[in-house]
């Protein structure tokens, strides 16, 4: 893996992966950032409109810092560096960082964890589960990063981590030889666009519920939000070896609206319905157990949470 400090590309590679025109493709790119304040010499500048602030207004100051082209979403004329102009920054900025990283997620199979609640807890159980199957495995949650043996606090603890740092750790277990990612998917992170470049092979979610609409609006926005993962993934090329499907909670509200995306192959769960169901809820002292019904066999589990919702989670 490049030293970032190090690492350079020409913005024309750049401009190739947002499939923008560029006419001066040889100049060499040494970092990008949307912040002007961490621009520096051979940088190159996001300008994106955000809630309070439009980063458009801070091109000047990211110029003058030593920017050597500029990505942005505004009709500008006479800048004196190269302009690229996008209609969504925010998405930009995600594909520049995965391609800045050398697209990442083409190289592992990425498992996307959505939904309301639930998310940190069955990414870790996923993340878990394959690496008991003996497969090399990352996971990205809201609290922290697993490579291999190494554990990185993310220090966000809310969302999914800024483009920049989402791709790096992508970068990492790739570099590290893994076969999958697991990846706690933030409404934020998708509404934002900040998983913009990763190529997703299967999605779950796990619920949504009316919560988190602050910035979504509505329930229904905040669905489309999710949404947006499902399109990632039908939108994102196959792998070799890798499976393309969708998990469902065949109980939550979320399901009927979900299901009607175009989808690869669907599989569902729930308690009252789905092609897997778990029955039988017993609670100890320990945690639960609980029988997994699939296709005719029946499977006993046992659990060391509490909790009907960490059956579903399960």
């Amino acid at each position: 893996m490049a030293d970032p400090k190090t690492q350079s590309i020409p913005l024309g590679v750049l401009a190739a992966a947002l499939h923008v025109p560029c006419a001066h493709p040889h100049l060499t790119i040494t970092h990008i950032s949307a912040d002007s304040r961490q621009i520096g010499p051979g940088g190159l500048f996001v300008a994106y409109r955000g809630v309070h602030v439009d980063g458009h207004r801070f091109i000047p100051q990211a110029i003058a810092a030593g920017a050597r082209a500029v990505v942005g979403e505004r009709n500008l004329d006479g800048l004196s560096v190269p302009y690229l102009r996008v209609g969504d920054a925010r998405h930009a900025l995600g594909v520049l960082s995965a391609a800045w990283e050398d697209f990442p997620s083409r190289r592992l199979g990425v498992i996307g964890v959505t939904g309301t609640d639930g998310k940190t807890t069955t990414s870790n159980l996923i993340h878990s589960i394959l690496t008991a199957a003996g497969l090399r495995t990352g996971l990205l949650t809201t609290v922290n990063a697993r490579i291999g043996d190494d554990v990185y606090d993310t220090g966000l603890h809310t969302t999914t981590p800024p483009a920049p740092e989402l791709q790096r750790y992508l970068r990492r277990m790739a570099d590290a030889s893994s076969h999958w990612a697991v990846l706690e998917t933030t409404s934020h992170g998708l509404s934002q666009w900040r998983v913009a470049g990763v190529a997703y092979d299967i999605a779950v979610v796990t619920n949504v519920t009316h919560e988190h609409l602050d910035e979504h609006g509505d329930y229904d926005g905040y669905l489309r939000a999710k949404g947006r993962l499902l399109e990632m993934l039908a939108c994102a090329p196959p792998k070799p070896g890798i499976p393309k499907g969708v998990v469902l909670n065949a109980d939550d509200g979320s399901f009927a609206p979900l299901r009607g995306y175009p989808l690869p192959r669907v599989l569902t769960y729930g308690l009252e319905a789905g092609d897997v169901r778990a029955e039988n809820i017993r609670h100890l002292p320990a945690g639960m157990q609980f029988d997994v019904l699939w296709h005719g066999k029946r499977l006993s589990v046992s659990l060391p949470y509490v909790g009907r919702f960490n059956v579903y989670n399960a």
